[in-house]
């Protein structure tokens, strides 16, 4: 469903998944959590859940440190990029053979 992933960005290494549910306490119903280092997502069942969480926690303490709370983009799918350094380095390289 659209519009129903948030991402948590600047979370504190020492943060848990049980640290976010609780943090995300009282916006809803959640799907999801899925935690990297130094950064997460929370999928809630409602759109409009997710909508209000954003609205009213970004900027707010986790496990002292201040998070930022934003809509997730979109995940295209396929095959990732190489990237703008990977594809500087091959133009580069083509150019070399000329």
């Amino acid at each position: 469903m659209s519009g129903c992933r948030i991402f948590i960005g600047r979370l504190s290494p020492s943060a848990r998944e049980k640290d976010v549910e609780r943090f995300f306490k009282g916006y809803g119903r959640i799907r999801d959590i899925d935690l990297k280092r130094g950064f997460g997502f929370v999928e809630f069942d409602d759109p409009r859940d997710a909508e209000d969480a954003v609205y009213e926690l970004d900027g707010k303490e986790l496990c002292n440190e201040r998070v930022t709370i934003e809509h997730a983009r979109v995940r295209l799918r396929g095959g990732r990029g190489r990237g703008a350094l990977a594809e500087r380095k091959q133009r580069r390289e083509q150019e070399s053979r000329w």
